[in-house]
């Protein structure tokens, strides 16, 4: 026992040291010397022929050791054009959703068509480039089911999804799964006397594709050309019971779900749609803190972030099958 205590005061006073010499180190670096970095315009969009939009979104990078200014807030007195190499247009602010906005009836995203999105706010000025996929997925099947869990002493139901298309044969492919539900259900208000009333509301549930170790929603087609394509597990949960004890009596309103409408999707993405969201997942995934911290993917030219497309086929359903 008297090592061991011997050996924890011993680690406690190298850590202390360690922490200390650490900390001299970094207040004895001249600032003269340290990294000269200069705040840059990050952009974000993605463009496709089924969106009804082109949005994009324009912030600024914070460097890291300058004094810059610079607050990494969305930027909104920017100039942001698009051209396909022939018409171009300049995408104006929605100040309601805090990002630049335009109708696609007023510039259609074609399949096959390469765009260029510039940026400028007077002093900086960014350009980016892609191409949307020729081709959409062929046709995709789905199969539903019933997953009914336990959470401690709650019980909870689910919907779960799989999905199931070819891959376009000839081509390199990258694909990425989506779905939603519209659901009605109902839930407790309280009103503006105290009174607890039920109240019927609709929202739109996206699928969980990461719920589960394994399949990940990114595809590539390398070595699987025409191959058949499964996607991981899509998941929601749906609305439970509401309790609350009021005056001694307990109030409960059951969700009373109605599934509206389901819309699924697979999309057919261009790499720098893949490469960004790949970085991403490599970025979060970095368990041990000594390993190099991953970059992020970008193709801004003198900047940051990424400008991407795709081209997908939808499912639409009526109602939940």
């Amino acid at each position: 026992m008297k090592n061991l205590k011997l050996y924890s005061c011993l680690f406690i006073l190298a850590a202390g040291l360690l922490l200390t010499s650490c900390e001299s180190f970094v207040n004895d670096i001249p600032e003269a010397k340290l990294p000269k970095s200069e705040s840059r315009l990050v952009i974000s969009s993605v463009i496709a022929p089924q969106l009804s939009h082109i949005n994009v979104i324009v912030t600024e990078s914070v460097p890291l050791f300058s004094k810059s200014g610079a607050t990494g807030k969305r930027i909104e007195n920017a100039v942001v054009r698009i051209t396909d190499g022939v018409k171009e247009v300049t995408i104006p602010y929605n100040a309601e959703n805090n990002l630049y906005s335009l109708e696609q009836s007023k510039f259609p995203i074609e399949p096959s068509k390469t765009y260029t999105l510039s940026v400028s706010d007077g002093k900086r000025n960014v350009t980016a480039q892609c191409t949307v996929p020729a081709k959409t997925p062929q046709r995709a099947s789905y199969v539903f089911d019933t997953l009914v869990f336990e959470e401690g002493s709650i019980r909870d139901t689910a919907i779960t999804l799989k999905m199931t298309w070819r891959d376009i044969p000839g081509d390199t492919n990258y694909y990425v799964v989506d779905g939603v539900m519209d659901i009605d259900y109902s839930i407790l208000v309280k009103e503006s006397s105290g009174k607890l009333v039920e109240n019927r509301i609709s929202y739109l549930f996206p699928f969980n594709w990461d719920w589960q170790q394994g399949k990940n929603k990114l595809q590539s087609d390398s070595y699987q050309d025409g191959a058949l394509f499964t996607s991981p597990t899509g998941k929601i949960t749906l609305p439970r019971i509401q309790e609350e004890i009021r005056d001694g009596k307990t109030i409960k309103v059951y969700p009373k779900t109605k599934i509206k409408r389901v819309i699924l999707e697979v999309l057919n993405v261009d790499q720098h749609y893949y490469k960004y969201n790949r970085s991403l997942e490599a970025r979060n995934n970095a368990d041990n803190p000594f390993a190099e911290p991953a970059t992020v993917y970008s193709n801004v030219k003198g900047g940051f972030g990424f400008f991407a497309a795709y081209n997908s086929v939808q499912i639409r359903l009526s109602k939940y099958q």
